[in-house]
């Protein structure tokens, strides 16, 4: 999924204003080319916009909006330092002007001081805790700063802003988006669903929306609401390889493998080097293999065996991280007989993920087979720690296995 960018809404956030904070009023003329920026602004012309603040500016020396605004066009040109600059001098002009905080941590968070972010919003919520896009601002701030610490209470305080920015001003798309993102990555699906639909209330023909909709209904469980959600997205977004990718994890989990590949397929030929849609393609061939040999149709899952293959290393070639791609690749040279080069494959595996538990467990079996028994129990041993109760009859196994050999695990 993306990363998320923090939105500066326009409208809300640029101030036409007829007067001005104190110390000073604009001129009256300064006030008109400062408005004149704002419409500028709201139609993406930065350059110009960015040329009526500084005439704004120039004629008021001391008007807070116009600097404040011409902060903002410097943080969208991602000009970070001259934007921080510029709301430190609103600031200085107004220490009451709680937007200049708003917008000055969110530059410094940004620029990856999560830290002081965090302080700036708090002290713009000081000044007026009314302002909805300083609460989800903060919000933002404190997911990253889940990210970087792996504390998870930090992720309540997140929506405890974005729930309080939504109370505030409901109209707020990307706010309802935002936490409707963090309740699926918690599992509360039925209230990320409503706060997905909230949003596209607003914003009905934005696919992104549809998109994570979609995976919300997918994780869930409820396949056929997910479709009719990645279809919208397509319709509105029809080269999206997020939306492709959506439908065919769908047509997957259905068991309708040719119109998953093909649009794993679709996934691929809009951006070539998505290694995760060369991943999913792979897999979609291996799982379509393993269905044919389980009818008994060893021409076609030969030819699934070999396409799964082919797309499993592009995956691998493109992303050698991506630990799921050797471990598919792995299985399917087990299906084709290739034991060894299997071997080989999840050995790379818990390489890349040392706590690959499927590909650990995969291997002891391996090497017991061969009557390696001491990198069997090496695995096993490993397996048993990274598994955490998640496979329990492969974890039986492996306690039976490493029981009968009398072996210990070393912590």
């Amino acid at each position: 999924m993306k990363r998320i960018v923090l939105i500066l809404l326009v409208a809300m956030l640029i101030t036409p204003a007829v007067h001005a904070k104190k110390p000073t009023l604009p001129t009256e003329r300064a006030v008109y080319h400062n408005n004149q920026g704002v419409s500028y602004l709201n139609k993406d012309n930065l350059e110009r916009a960015e040329f009526e603040f500084k005439t704004a500016i120039e004629l008021s020396p001391e008007y807070i909006e116009a600097f404040n605004n011409l902060g903002v066009v410097y943080k969208i040109q991602g000009k970070l330092d001259l934007a921080a600059e510029n709301f430190k001098r609103a600031i200085k002009l107004d220490k009451k002007y709680a937007d200049a905080y708003s917008h000055l941590g969110a530059v410094y968070l940004e620029q990856g001081k999560v830290d002081e972010a965090i302080k700036q919003m708090k002290k713009g919520l000081k000044r007026d805790a009314t302002v909805p896009d300083i609460h989800y601002n903060l919000g933002l701030a404190y997911l990253e700063k889940t990210k970087r610490s792996k504390d998870k209470s930090y992720v309540q305080l997140a929506e405890k802003e974005f729930i309080v920015a939504t109370e505030l001003n409901p109209n707020m798309p990307h706010v309802h988006a935002v936490l409707a993102k963090t309740y699926r990555d918690r599992g509360m699906y039925e209230k990320a669903i409503i706060r997905y639909r909230l949003a596209l209330g607003n914003d009905p023909k934005n696919p992104d929306l549809w998109q994570g909709l979609g995976d919300t209904y997918l994780a869930k469980g409820e396949p056929f609401q997910a479709q009719n959600c990645f279809q919208k997205a397509l319709e509105f977004q029809p080269k999206s390889e997020g939306n492709h990718m959506g439908l065919g994890k769908f047509y997957l989990k259905e068991g309708r493998y040719q119109e998953a590949i093909n649009e794993f397929k679709a996934v691929v030929t809009i951006d070539p080097l998505e290694s995760n849609g060369w991943y999913q393609l792979g897999t979609a061939w291996l799982t379509r293999g393993v269905n044919a040999q389980s009818l008994g149709k060893s021409g076609e899952a030969e030819k699934s065996f070999a396409q799964a293959a082919k797309a499993l290393r592009e995956a691998k070639r493109i992303n050698p991280n991506l630990a799921d791609a050797s471990y598919n690749l792995g299985l399917t040279y087990l299906k084709q007989g290739k034991t060894l080069d299997a071997q080989r494959e999840w050995e790379y595996t818990v390489t890349a993920d040392k706590e690959h538990a499927r590909a650990l467990y995969n291997l002891g079996n391996l090497y017991r087979n061969a009557g390696r028994w001491d990198e069997a129990m090496k695995r096993y041993c490993r397996f048993l720690r990274a598994a955490g109760g998640k496979y329990p009859t492969e974890e039986g196994i492996a306690k039976q296995t490493i029981e009968s050999r009398d072996h210990k695990c070393r912590n």
